[in-house]
């Protein structure tokens, strides 16, 4: 049964109406991973020199252990993301005469095939085998090794239990926000050390097996649960129930006191918070709100200029930066029927533009508490935010024609690359530097104060001409508009 189950996933990988489509996507992403599959073993060979010679540590398996949580801690945000769930492959076999638990086995099995648990062994294998098995023998070397291999083996459970559960709710978000900030505080305020937790659990692997039978029926008791879990709730009404929900969004009645534009940017509304892809750019945009505090806890940042705007930049325009690289694309479906709705270009464009100037508002008003690190790092933000509303913004909406692909807004957007294609890859370089072009020629002249403001300045021009953009958009538009929709019909 298992062979018939890789059998027929081959087959639907190489039968997708889309695989030669997006073979191009996948060679490059395949030779990306070799590349960093590469590093991740040089990497790991290297490990020992960086932490004696360059962070001058006379204990390096000490240090190691004392790293290890916050590798994991880090490697649960990223699964977070990356990790999606196999369970909805299974609906097809539902109705034949197959045990589910047998599916569930298989599917669960096969989702352990996963980058980050093999990438476990590249970054580490070197290190225990010279530096662990030559202070502590071969045997600890390996129990260390496969102690390291069984907590991944844990992230991906209880990242997998947590997504079934709360993926798609705020009240997962908040959980995250909760642990990780008690672990910060509790960090911060000396309550204890998470280094010190994780480097006693590690080193008591060198001198013992204890610790390798716990986290084995840890394992094992993460695996019963998440079976059991997915086995009760494998039945074929209940995952097209699941499907079947719709996200139920308010009526944004407000927004018809704009007109036609307003209504436009209700629809839109109602697209991003009704499907999965666009519901996660939400989530991210929340996330990447907290970015600046990696930095501005550190007093060099504070006063500084440069990395300020880029934060700046970067936090009150994740959200356009990520929707408005594919503008057009979200709305591929359907977009041969707005083309027919009674709505003007202008209406059209502007309703986007509205849009993503809105969540830019919004991500500067939430990132007011900044304040904290000071006043100048306000100034810098406000004047981030001036940017992207009256520039960056414009550059998306433009570059976003730039042959945009049609997006399945049913899919997730992990793992998920359809859409992206040249544009996407490099609409992110004007972004982000186009601001520096105002700022540098002050700045090399030590007037960064002055750099700063001719960046605001330059946002708030674009702002009082955005009728003008938006007439030479709209002009654009209008000249591809056809070819954007013959190259929706294709895909």
């Amino acid at each position: 049964m298992i062979t018939t189950f890789l059998s027929h996933t081959t087959r639907r990988l190489l039968r997708s109406s889309s695989a030669g489509k997006e073979l191009a996507t996948k060679v490059t992403l395949g030779i990306i991973m070799l590349i960093v599959a590469g590093y991740t073993l040089a990497l790991g060979f290297s490990l020992k020199t960086i932490f004696v010679d360059v962070l001058k540590q006379n204990n390096p398996v000490g240090f190691l252990n004392g790293l290890l949580f916050y590798f994991f801690l880090t490697g649960f945000v990223m699964r977070y993301f990356l990790q999606s769930l196999p369970v909805l492959d299974a609906q097809p076999y539902l109705h034949l005469p197959i045990a589910r638990s047998r599916i569930v086995h298989f599917l669960l099995g096969r989702s352990l095939v996963h980058i980050a648990n093999v990438f476990i062994f590249l970054l580490f294998t070197p290190f225990a085998m010279t530096v662990i098995a030559k202070a502590y023998g071969v045997s600890h070397a390996w129990v260390w090794l496969l102690s390291v291999w069984l907590i991944s083996l844990l992230n991906h459970f209880v990242i997998t239990l947590f997504k079934k559960k709360l993926d798609d709710n705020i009240w997962g978000l908040i959980t995250l926000i909760a642990v990780f900030g008690t672990l910060s505080a509790a960090d911060y305020f000396g309550w204890f050390k998470l280094s010190s937790v994780s480097q006693t659990f590690f080193d008591a692997t060198l001198v013992g097996y204890t610790t390798i039978a716990v986290l084995v029926l840890l394992v094992l008791s993460c695996y019963v649960i998440t079976y059991r879990f997915f086995l009760h709730g494998m039945y074929p009404e209940e995952l097209s129930a699941q499907q079947g929900q719709s996200f139920h969004s308010a009526n944004w009645a407000f927004l018809q006191n704009f007109g036609l534009t307003g209504e436009w940017i209700g629809v839109e509304i109602k697209l991003i918070v009704r499907h999965k892809r666009t519901r996660q750019l939400l989530f991210m945009n929340l996330i990447f709100l907290f970015y600046g505090l990696i930095f501005y806890n550190n007093p060099k940042f504070q006063t500084s200029f440069g990395m300020p705007l880029f934060l700046g930049i970067f936090i009150t325009g994740i959200f356009a930066i990520n929707y408005g690289q594919f503008l057009y694309s979200w709305q591929a479906g359907h977009f041969d029927f707005t083309l027919t709705q009674p709505i003007s270009l202008t209406q059209f464009v502007e309703s986007k533009y509205w849009l993503l100037a809105s969540f830019t508002v919004l991500n500067f008003l939430l990132n007011i508490p900044y304040v904290y690190f000071g006043w100048n790092i306000l100034m810098i933000h406000l004047a981030g935010a001036l940017f992207n509303m009256g520039v960056n913004i414009f550059i998306l909406m433009n570059m976003a024609m730039w042959e945009p692909k049609k997006i399945d807004l049913s899919r997730s957007g992990m793992f998920n690359h359809q859409g992206v294609g040249a544009a996407q890859w490099l609409m992110s370089i004007p972004i982000l530097i186009s601001p520096f072009v105002f700022y540098l020629p002050l700045s090399l002249l030590g007037y960064p104060e002055g750099g700063i403001l001719a960046v605001g300045t330059a946002g708030l021009i674009g702002i009082i001409f955005r009728k003008k953009l938006i007439e030479f958009t709209v002009r654009r538009l209008s000249e591809k508009r056809l070819l954007i929709a013959a190259n929706f019909r294709k895909d």
